[in-house]
């Protein structure tokens, strides 16, 4: 699992989780555009910009859909919340 980490906390504060990889907002950007290429074979700007664009009309349950869908869920590690 994997989680955004707003701030860097002092040692020793206690908010590890085991078995959750927390990223800087930075690391997240990185994240999706490599979950992007991976899933559509696009840059996460580019999905971006052709979700924003409405090209991407209701996930169907194909596929190519659940890709889609992956991507969408993991919107907010790219800063942008799903709307």
């Amino acid at each position: 699992m994997v989680a955004i980490k707003r701030h860097k906390p002092e040692s020793g504060a206690g908010d590890e989780i085991e078995g959750v990889d927390l990223l800087t907002a930075e690391e997240g950007r990185a994240y999706f555009d490599r979950r992007s290429r991976e899933l559509l074979n696009i840059s996460g700007d580019e999905f971006l910009r052709r979700w924003d664009a409405g090209e991407y009309g209701p996930v169907p349950d194909t596929v190519e859909g659940r890709s889609l869908g992956r991507l969408v869920m993991l919107m907010p590690f790219a800063g942008r919340t799903i709307a």
